[in-house]
């Protein structure tokens, strides 16, 4: 049979196949991939978490004053915009971020101006939440962002910090040699000095240095010896790492930093309702794997991410006039008068007194500051010459100042320099004709009148004899005792800390104009640390500031020797005082509670600690909270397995003491129990036996301190607990 095509077949198939072609683009429509997340979407909340939310600036803009209420509500309408606004670009997102910066920003300025210190606290718990946000945002744009350029920048930065700390170690060390010039000039200094990625011929710069430490085997021995010193070592170190760091390639698996970016977000929300050990290892998998992954080489994480979670944990700030308190001391000497000056012999005495001060020197890098010597002389003395006598007095000052940097571990001292004037008077002279009637006046007058016209060089003398006394006793007695400090340090502070593992892992001493600044941190791999502290508005003139992260306090505890140990209450108090006397050179007692147990319950009742967590702190709104995980032996009873025991206190002052406000005391069991009847006695029977342990407390708001021959006592000016932080003001 013929088929027969005709045009209305034709039409109608070509309708058919046409709107089966739509229906299958339309099926194939609904099936396309969807666009990848951009940036920070699908990452950060869609709404501003706890501390930034709409009722959390409402409460702000209530207590805080009225000069910054507008600005506040303003800041809530930027934060509220960069987490419910519509930014689909990364653009519109870094600028939506640099508007929170900008108002973060502002925050930091106004944290260290005095002026503010009345919104202090406000501005203090704003700072931290909102900063913390502001870091996790920027590191997660800028390393998903990041171009090969930028990247190898990145890259670059740290090792070039690197390289401007060493170039200033080996600066500071030539400065004990006088002839010093040539090792600058070979070390190329200057050109090394203020180095930077962007700076013009800054690697050959770097490799011409390079190669100069690499021929010191064709070096005279005496060079090759000078260039083995620790500071050129780390020099040549330092420029090793620069030309590492630039022939370096990084990866970009944008998917994969997502992934573990989520990963990390998850994690820390975790950790901030319930902290523990594991969660701290994971969490540094996760700050590891994003550091793999990021084309930069880990650089922006280990700078942002290590800023909030890996930072130092204890925080001094000692104020100028508190470090003259304790090193100020003034001196009153007498000594005898006797020597030989051009053809007199000089008897007499002469009182000295000298005062003793510090002047700090700023430097980022190690504590600087100048030893000072304030003296005055005043002298009575007889002149003997062939035929004359001349009384003279003399009222001399001088001023001596020694350089002195501490890293730490070691000072290091320049050569004394001191400065003199003199001002000897002849007040009387006698000749071997001062008997005779006329002609003797005549003999006194001429002898007034040659010793007044010699009273230059007389004063010279003695300003060359004050500096030729003054600095070679100064220079050994700095030495000496400054030696004596150093062993002291390792011995009685350092030492007890290494023994029990409480040795900070990192430590930066440093100085301002009026301040002396020290930082450390307790954290092993498998920890974190601190975050960016606040900066602090104003150090009392005569006392310090110190901070305090919570990090430390559950390190320290973690290493106090708790974990999986079954204890009395009795018993733990006396490990604490006995490890607390040790570390603090100085017998401490912590009073027993009225409330606690008697001997026959606690030891009927003792408590087990868990073999992971045992003590953890937590800070936040002006909160102390320790959480306890322990179970109970009971005598004659039904053990009670591990519970979760959360113990808030508030820290505050009243009339010059500390007084610790307790809580309610919550309970919550580790693994599930078998009913719910079981657990409420069980956490009953908890409560009340650490209630009965730790109940509030009133603390003398004075500490005495005791250094060698000198007391001083500091009381307790302020006490804040915020965002991990417990800040305490003393003077």
């Amino acid at each position: 049979m013929r088929y027969c095509h005709s045009r209305r077949q034709t039409w109608t198939w070509t309708v058919v196949c046409s709107c089966l072609s739509m229906w299958a683009a339309s099926q194939s429509w609904g099936f396309d991939e969807p666009t990848p997340p951009v940036g920070l979407v699908g990452l950060l909340p869609t709404t501003a978490p706890d501390g930034l939310t709409e009722q959390d600036f409402n409460e702000l803009v209530e207590s805080i004053d009225d000069s910054w209420k507008d600005w506040t509500r303003q800041t809530a309408e930027v934060v509220k915009s960069f987490y419910e606004g519509s930014h689909p670009t990364v653009e519109d997102q870094r600028r939506a971020l640099d508007q929170v910066k900008v108002k973060l920003k502002t925050v930091e300025k106004a944290l260290a101006d005095p002026r503010y210190l009345s919104i202090y606290p406000q501005l203090t718990k704003l700072f931290y939440r909102l900063g913390a946000e502001v870091e996790l945002a920027d590191v997660i744009l800028t390393t998903l962002t990041q171009g090969p350029d930028q990247a190898r920048q990145q890259r670059l930065k740290p090792a070039f910090e690197q390289l401007g700390t060493a170039v200033s170690g080996v600066e500071t060390d030539l400065k004990q040699f006088n002839h010093a010039g040539p090792w600058r000039t070979f070390a190329n200094l200057p050109g090394l000095t203020g180095l930077n990625a962007d700076s013009p011929n800054a690697l050959s710069v770097v490799a011409g240095v390079k190669a100069r430490f690499e021929a010191r085997e064709s070096y005279a021995p005496e060079a090759r010896e000078f260039l083995s010193r620790e500071s050129f070592l780390k020099l040549e170190d330092a420029l090793t790492a620069v030309l590492k760091a630039s022939n370096e390639t990084g990866t970009f698996d944008v998917a994969g930093l997502r992934e573990a970016y989520a990963q990390l977000i998850d994690q820390l929300n975790q950790y901030r309702s319930e902290p523990g050990i594991e969660l701290e290892a994971a969490i540094r998998q996760s700050i590891d794997t994003l550091r793999a992954k990021s084309p930069d080489g880990g650089a922006t994480v280990a700078d942002l991410l290590g800023r909030q979670l890996l930072n130092y944990n204890l925080r001094v700030y000692a104020s100028e006039g508190l470090l003259n308190r304790l090193i100020r001391e003034t001196r009153v000497e007498q000594s005898p008068v006797r020597e030989r000056l051009q053809e007199a012999t000089v008897y007499g005495n002469q009182v000295t007194q000298v005062t003793s001060s510090i002047d700090l020197i700023p430097n980022p890098l190690v504590a600087s500051f100048h030893l000072m010597l304030n003296g005055s002389i005043r002298s009575n003395a007889n002149a003997y010459a062939d035929r004359a006598t001349i009384h003279t007095v003399g009222n001399h000052a001088f001023t001596a100042s020694k350089q002195v940097t501490f890293d730490g571990q070691e000072f290091s001292l320049a050569p004394a320099l001191v400065s003199a004037y003199a001002n000897n008077q002849a007040v009387g002279a006698n000749t071997h004709m001062g008997r005779m009637p006329i002609f003797g006046r005549i003999a006194n007058n001429i002898a007034m009148r040659e010793a007044t016209a010699r009273a230059p060089q007389s004063n010279g003398y003695t300003i060359q004899k004050i500096q030729q006394q003054v600095g070679p006793q100064f220079d050994q007695q700095a030495s000496e005792q400054l030696g004596n400090a150093s062993k002291q340090l390792q011995t009685k502070t350092y030492g007890p800390l290494r023994k029990y593992d409480l040795y900070p892992d990192a430590m930066l001493w440093s100085t301002t104009a009026t301040e002396l600044r020290v930082s450390t941190r307790l954290m092993g791999t498998q920890e974190l640390g601190g975050s960016v502290s606040a900066p602090v508005g104003r150090i009392p003139a005569n006392g310090l500031v110190t901070q305090i992260h919570e990090s430390l306090l559950s390190h320290s505890f973690d290493r106090l020797g708790l974990k999986g140990k079954a204890m009395s209450e009795d018993q733990v108090r006396e490990l604490l005082e006995s490890r607390l006397s040790e570390i603090l050179n100085r017998e401490v007692k912590i009073p027993k509670p009225e409330t606690a147990a008697g001997d026959a319950e606690q030891k009927a009742n003792i408590l087990v600690f868990d073999e992971k967590d045992p003590v953890r702190f937590t800070i936040q709104n002006g909160i102390v909270t320790i959480i306890i995980r322990a179970g109970l032996q009971r005598e004659g009873m039904e053990d009670i397995p591990t519970q979760i025991i959360s113990v808030p206190f508030t820290p505050s002052l009243s009339e010059g003491k500390i007084v610790l406000a307790r809580g309610n005391v919550g309970v919550k069991p580790v693994t599930r129990p078998p009913n719910v009847a079981a657990q409420v006695a069980r956490a009953q029977v908890m409560r009340q036996k650490i209630q009965s342990a730790l109940p509030e407390r009133t603390i003398d708001g004075t500490l005495h301190l005791k250094i060698e021959n000198k007391s001083l006592d500091l009381s307790v000016t302020d006490l804040s607990a915020e965002a991990g932080w417990l800040t305490i003001g003393l003077k």
